[in-house]
């Protein structure tokens, strides 16, 4: 039991530092606004999800939105609304990824509507205002409703696309991993 407990933290260190570094590797996406970026980051989290659990997944998120605001962008608004996103498409996503394609996909789509509605709510009342207070940036607490329509509903909806896909890729790559292997971590 110990063993296995060590291993599975020692395992969600690496898997959140892997997507850390990810992080470096964002684009944004043209006609959005720049603070708006996409990333890998993602792939560590679904490795962790398939590997070791929901609950280690969670806590790769954790661990990775810590390190980044901790060592890179000390600010939290945007830490805080990557772990809002990664933990509710995981929290989504883990009823329906082990009952075949067809549900995972609608469970990639529901956990896209569920990042969707749930970011536009946050980034409308609390994000947002906070964003924009903080950076002593007017125009942004002015233009929320802009913001909110014209950038982040699109890019959640692109987003939660791209997810979906990543999470295909990352479960493909899963079971080409032998079994004997994959038997340690679970």
């Amino acid at each position: 039991m110990y063993k296995k407990n060590v291993h599975s933290l020692v395992l969600s260190g690496m898997l959140a530092v892997i997507a850390l570094l990810l992080s470096f590797f964002s684009f944004a996406v043209p006609f959005l606004p720049p603070f708006l970026k996409f990333d890998f980051t993602f792939i560590p989290l679904f490795m962790a999800l398939l590997l070791l659990g929901y609950k280690d997944a969670l806590l790769v998120s954790f661990l990775k939105n810590f390190l980044h605001f901790a060592l890179l962008s000390h600010e939290p608004i945007g830490s805080i609304a990557n772990i809002v996103v990664e933990f509710t498409f995981i929290s989504v996503i883990i009823f329906f990824y082990k009952k075949g394609t067809a549900k995972t996909i609608i469970g990639g789509i529901l956990g896209t509507l569920a990042i969707t509605v749930f970011m536009t709510l946050l980034n409308y009342f609390v994000l947002l205002p906070a964003y924009g207070y903080i950076m002593n940036l007017a125009d942004i607490v002015t233009n929320v409703k802009t913001i909110v329509t014209a950038g982040i509903i699109p890019f959640n909806l692109l987003k939660g696309a791209l997810v979906t896909f990543l999470f295909f890729v990352t479960k493909s790559v899963y079971k080409s991993i032998p079994t004997s292997i994959r038997s340690r971590f679970a």
